[in-house]
């Protein structure tokens, strides 16, 4: 019977351990926000101290869920699929979304 209960807790144990380690690696490959700072002034948005302004000239587009970081004004900043470079982001403020290109 000790046995048993020994058994069920060492596999609890490993089951939670691969669940945090999973999750980890889920956050760092998609929330960058621990690396990188952004501070809106005005129309323009600093990231890492690189001005972006808003932009139309990107027509076909997809949004990743790869989190860039959040501004200090709580706008969420996301990388756009084929841009890893942050050439273009995008920028949401609850429902507004706004494209934003490196100036």
């Amino acid at each position: 019977m000790k046995k048993r209960k020994l058994s069920i807790i060492l596999i609890v144990v490993i089951v939670s351990l691969v669940c945090v380690f999973i999750g980890g690696f889920y956050f760092f490959t998609h929330n960058k926000s621990y690396k990188n700072k952004a501070i809106e002034r005005g129309d323009v948005i600093y990231l890492n101290g690189v001005p972006y302004s808003t932009t139309s000239e990107l027509d076909k587009y997809k949004v990743t869920n790869i989190k860039i970081c959040t501004t200090d004004a709580g706008r969420k900043l996301y990388e756009i699929e084929g841009y890893p470079d942050y050439e273009y982001i995008a920028g949401y403020l609850l429902w507004d979304g706004n494209i934003y290109k490196k100036e």
